[in-house]
């Protein structure tokens, strides 16, 4: 009901002209829009989670909708550096791609190449070297590809079959992470596991390999993107923040020496993992020197953000055109929206 009566909003102000007069004006002039994407469907990934996979046709509409309504498209550094200057050009948007997944450096990045836009990736390192799918995803998606089959028998893990319906598979999921967990698994052990829940499910897992489907690009291709003018930065080794000053501290430092290398300079902007966001991470990222850091949660940045709590609108295949269009103007931002809810909390 939300959504709905939000469209017929956006669609009103489109209209009678309220968002192109808001697009053009000296408020929308002040603020920054910074966008965020995930990953990119290489098969039929946005048909499993489309609130983190976009179908790549899409992504260039999305493109396309910033030409077409003039958006200056900064990098990140330019765009938060004449934020708090108070120089911003008209209708600035920053975009971001969060974790290095392999089908954005397969798929999304030739697309910004091709219309010319700076873009920044959030690399995410441990899977960048272990090349194999990342576990809690993969799992997710096996369970999801699998669920024909309504049950997953692991008699060597449990007694009672995991059930693969759509009110009980997130329940199957969390119970094969925590006995991941409980076993203190090995990245390899893990991968292992996966590969025998996908043959129990008839799937092949291999090919999905052969694919890279859910891997993170290598070393090797994030360098590539950085010596053709893409913008590198930091969003921890292992994808995960903790409580404890000094082991968030410990788990950037390890992302942040990984993507140095990659870039050849320091690395000073900082995405949190999943949303997950507190503020005393902001006194740790102070000491780690970033400069800022980007949340999950919707909104236009403004002078008086705080710059290591930066809005962010995580565009997805959930979010209508409509919906795109109307933060571009900065329309959306006076509509009631529900608060992000980040999809894991920190650890200790």
């Amino acid at each position: 009901m939300l959504k709905q009566c939000k469209l017929l909003a956006l669609s009103l102000a489109r209209r009678t002209g309220v968002s192109a007069l808001l697009l053009h004006s000296s408020w929308r002039r002040s603020k920054l829009l910074i966008v965020g994407y995930h990953g990119f469907s290489q098969d039929d990934e946005h048909l499993w989670d489309p609130s983190l996979y976009v179908p790549v046709g899409l992504f260039r509409s999305r493109l396309e909708i910033l030409r077409g309504c003039g958006c200056n498209v900064l990098t990140l550094a330019e765009g938060v550096q004449r934020l708090y200057d108070g120089t911003l050009p008209p209708r600035s948007v920053v975009l971001t791609i969060d974790d290095g997944t392999y089908d954005a450096y397969r798929l999304a990045f030739p697309m910004l190449k091709e219309f010319g836009y700076p873009a920044t990736l959030y690399l995410t390192t441990y899977y960048s070297e272990f090349q194999r799918p990342v576990f809690d995803v993969m799992l997710a998606y096996l369970l999801w590809k699998g669920s024909r089959k309504k049950t997953l028998m692991l008699p060597d893990l449990y007694g009672d079959p995991l059930l693969l319906d759509d009110q009980s598979r997130d329940i199957a999921v969390r119970r094969v992470k925590a006995y991941a967990i409980q076993r203190k698994l090995s990245s390899g052990e893990k991968d292992g596991l996966l590969a025998l829940i996908a043959q129990r499910l008839d799937l092949d897992y291999e090919a999905l390999c052969r694919k890279r489907m859910l891997h993170i690009m290598t070393r090797e291709e994030a360098r590539e993107l950085a010596e053709a003018g893409f913008d590198v930065q930091l969003h921890t080794h292992r994808h995960r923040v903790y409580r404890r000053p000094e082991r968030l501290q410990d788990e950037i430092a390890e992302n942040a020496r990984r993507v140095t290398a990659i870039r050849g300079t320091a690395a000073r902007h900082f995405c949190y993992p999943s949303g997950v966001y507190l503020p005393e991470f902001e006194e740790t990222l102070s000491t780690c020197g970033i400069e800022s850091a980007v949340t999950c949660w919707p909104g236009l940045a403004a002078r008086g953000t705080g710059p290591l709590r930066l809005p962010r609108l995580i565009d997805s295949g959930c979010l209508k055109a409509a919906e795109f269009t109307g933060w571009l103007s900065g329309i959306a931002s006076f509509l009631p929206r529900r608060r992000f809810i980040s999809a894991e909390e920190p650890v200790e």
